[in-house]
């Protein structure tokens, strides 16, 4: 099975990327370099994010929420 890479949205790909890499940088900060507490740290900043990104109403801002997901065709 083959990704159709023109389908992707790559404004969300750039966004959920960012807020992973603001996740780690943060969860490494507050750990003080303990590995599984950055982590741990990481993850719940990351859902977090997203929750509030995908779920909390912005009107203002016009980039891209989650929709629903469609499985493409058989065949």
């Amino acid at each position: 099975m083959s990704i159709d890479l023109s389908t992707v949205n790559w404004t969300y790909v750039t966004l959920m990327a960012a807020f992973v890499f603001v996740s780690a940088f943060i969860g490494g900060i507050i750990s003080f370099r303990n590995r599984v507490g950055a982590a741990v740290v990481a993850a719940i900043l990351f859902a977090a994010m997203f929750v509030a990104w995908n779920y909390y109403p912005h009107p203002q801002i016009q980039l891209p929420i989650i929709g629903t997901y469609a499985m493409p065709g058989n065949g």
